[in-house]
């Protein structure tokens, strides 16, 4: 006797999380698609707002013909056109670029491949980071706590800046050297400050959860330079093969006294020379506006030898290893009497800030092949170039075993 079979009870909850996973892949898949259409209709307002007119000496026209061939040949968005100067680069070496990690193309492949999403809590929180740092002895700030609005952190930072006399307050999410605050005792007055305004503790609104950390008193031959915490991005991919390349470096001064250096806050950046551990010659604002010696203190930039540089070399590498299911990161570190600091790690670094200073990032062929093995290179001039430096080396080693 045949038995009847049983209905599926789950069958529609299994239907439905099947139907979800499909749409979520496709919905996935036609996002860069959606984004890359936004940012086609964007392309006046970048060339009429984004480009520097008064700094660019390329034509009108020209310019016009260098966004087409960036948006059509490059794939990309000439949104840091400006910042790469660009009218004074041969366009045969625009390929060697890749641009701004936020774009449309990059940004899908790196989610895909090197950053995944569901790891960039660890470093998009601070105090999560934190928290891993330590328990990889990371060196870091000394951390002083954790405060949230609802708290009574009024009384918490009074206490915390008549001990220390000077502390940093920062979001745990803020990005751009956005919600940080200075707090300190001066003249028997216990304050703290935005970038703008000073207040007394007791009237301070503290607007997010925040970490507390001393403030880092920094190398002084950084400090002659500028008096904001001065600090260096690194931004690095672990290899196939576990090693770890640096793609490129450069150094953030702060102006008019800030306390903070980010370019987003008014500051200036400059790229490093990763074998000799010194400074370039110009240092570029936002605007694209070069710079030979520091406003402030008039010091030169070009050649300025950088306090323990092997020392943050192996700091950047140290990190990257610490985190491998995390391929690509750009780690911020200040430089005091002793050695390096971790100020914060990036998940999604600035990579078009990253070449503005430094260079082009695939002039280095190891990090060409790297990125090409782990299919992130986005335009066919770029990619034509890697297949053949690939071919190339592949006939180097089988000539080496023979």
């Amino acid at each position: 006797m045949n038995k009847k079979k049983k209905p599926d009870a789950d069958i529609v909850d299994r239907t439905y999380a099947y139907l979800k996973s499909k749409t979520g892949l496709f919905s996935a898949s036609i996002i860069p698609y959606i984004r890359r259409f936004q940012r086609f209709v964007a392309l006046p307002y970048a060339y009429f707002f984004l480009v520097n007119w008064k700094e660019c000496t390329a034509s009108p026209l020209r310019v016009l013909s260098d966004f087409i061939y960036i948006f059509f040949v490059l794939k990309d968005y000439p949104d840091y056109y400006t910042q790469f100067r660009f009218w004074d680069v041969d366009r045969e070496e625009w390929k060697f670029y890749y641009g701004s990690f936020y774009n449309p193309y990059q940004k899908g492949r790196l989610r895909r491949n090197v950053q995944k999403k569901e790891y960039e809590i660890i470093f998009a929180d601070k105090y999560v980071s934190h928290q891993l740092c330590k328990g990889v002895n990371l060196p870091e700030p000394e951390f002083l706590g954790y405060l949230e609005p609802g708290m009574n952190y009024r009384d918490s930072l009074h206490e915390m800046i008549s001990i220390h006399k000077k502390i940093i307050i920062k979001s745990s999410r803020g990005k751009g050297g956005k919600d940080i605050f200075l707090g300190l005792e001066k003249d028997n007055k216990i304050t703290i400050s935005d970038k703008d305004t000073e207040y007394p503790v007791d009237d301070f609104e503290l607007p997010c959860p925040v970490i507390v950390q001393k403030f880092v008193t920094q190398h002084p031959e950084l400090e002659a330079i500028s008096r904001s915490v001065n600090t260096i991005r690194t931004e690095t991919i672990l290899t196939h093969e576990n090693d770890v390349l640096i793609l490129g470096g450069f150094m953030r001064f702060g102006l008019n006294n800030t306390y903070v250096d980010n370019q987003s806050s008014g500051g200036l950046s400059v790229g490093i020379d990763l074998e000799k551990g010194v400074l370039k010659k110009y240092a570029l604002d936002g605007r694209g506006v070069q710079y030979t010696s520091h406003p402030d203190s008039g010091i030169v930039f070009e050649n300025f030898k950088i306090p323990f540089w092997d020392e943050i070399v192996k700091l950047s590498e140290n990190i990257q290893k610490s985190f491998p299911y995390y391929k690509i990161i750009g780690p911020d570190i200040a430089i005091t009497e002793s050695g390096p600091v971790i100020i914060e790690i990036n998940a999604t670094p600035d990579h078009a800030g990253l070449e503005m200073d430094y260079g082009p990032t695939f002039k280095n062929e190891q990090v060409l092949l790297e990125f090409y093995r782990y299919g992130l290179l986005i335009n066919k001039p770029i990619i034509s170039v890697a297949k053949k430096l690939e071919k190339k080396n592949s006939y180097q080693h089988v000539a080496t075993i023979l």
